[in-house]
């Protein structure tokens, strides 16, 4: 196994933290081609990646001494400030860019941000949307925040994890993150939710799964580039079908459901939505119009939301 020990490495990238996430993220590095670095508290998790090419570091220091910039793959912010408690690190962030992909908050990041600028290096926060198969996929998509300069400098670098890579400042960048990661796991849950019920109708699971998948795929996707263009325009006008009329639907919809035993609380708080959207006054509207119901200012208390 090739090792290093507290010298300089002529590497591109380190990757700090080898779990799933860590570990391809640094086989996507060595795919395209880049000369990496690696550090685990477990060295025996880099084996595969020593075999790919990679240079086993023995300690965090060296790992962070080896390149102009090391990405972190950590599990927790406790985690990343004890990598940066480790002896020698916080001097070896001088002049060098750390890439954060650890699960933190805001006032996580920040303070981290402000440790790594006072040691004279820089922090870029890094979120990507992918589950890691996907990780090195052209259209997989990452957001990141920080330090813009980091960033740029190492743009080239990051577009090995995904194809589609973009930077925002601080809070709006958390406040995409947090829209985008509510809407599509509540889409992948809308999903699982008709899969489930599907099974009290006597359909076949897996069949129906995939029937679903397909079928829905492009009427989706069309529905919501429809969705953007009407946002943009500002046109809510009801000529595809009203909102009064999706709501209609949505109550045979449900009542069959239920009918069956079904047990639908997303599809029933789609229901509510648009039910509020109607009495809002955009029943003549295309069904975009229920964008409204969760802009306004004083929404409706939900049954989650009542005290006991």
């Amino acid at each position: 196994m090739s090792t290093q020990n507290e010298q300089r490495l002529d590497v591109d990238v380190s990757v700090v933290g080898l779990g799933a996430m860590g570990t391809i993220m640094a086989h996507a590095f060595l795919k395209q081609g880049k000369r990496v670095a690696v550090w685990n508290r477990s060295p025996g998790k880099a084996a595969a990646l020593v075999a790919a090419g990679a240079q086993l570091c023995d300690s965090a220091h060296a790992a962070l001494s080896a390149s102009p910039v090391t990405v972190f793959v950590l599990l927790d912010d406790q985690a990343t400030h004890g990598v940066l408690g480790m002896p020698g690190v916080m001097a070896a962030l001088a002049g060098r860019t750390v890439i954060d992909y650890t699960t933190n908050g805001r006032d996580e990041g920040l303070a981290l941000q402000a440790l790594v600028n006072a040691a004279g290096g820089l922090y870029v926060k890094g979120m990507i949307v992918a589950y890691p198969r996907n990780v090195g996929h052209r259209q997989s998509h990452t957001l990141h925040t920080g330090d813009r300069e980091g960033f740029e400098q190492h743009r080239a670098l990051l577009e090995a994890l995904a194809g589609q890579t973009m930077f925002l400042p601080w809070d709006e960048a958390l406040a995409f993150a947090t829209v985008l990661h509510a809407q599509a796991f509540a889409t992948m849950m809308a999903f699982f939710e008709a899969v489930g019920a599907s099974e009290r109708f006597g359909l076949p699971v897996a069949e129906t799964a995939r029937l679903l998948l397909d079928t829905s795929r492009f009427f989706i996707s069309d529905a919501l580039e429809e969705a953007v263009r009407r946002l943009e325009a500002q046109d809510f006008a009801g000529d595809q079908a009203r909102l009064d009329v999706h709501a209609g639907a949505f109550a045979h919809i449900a009542q069959a459901l239920h009918a069956q035993g079904a047990w639908t609380p997303v599809f029933d708080a789609v229901c509510g939505v648009v039910q509020r959207a109607e009495s809002m006054g955009h029943g003549d509207q295309d069904i975009v119009a229920a964008t409204q119901v969760f802009a306004a200012a004083n929404p409706p208390e939900t049954a989650a939301q009542r005290p006991v």
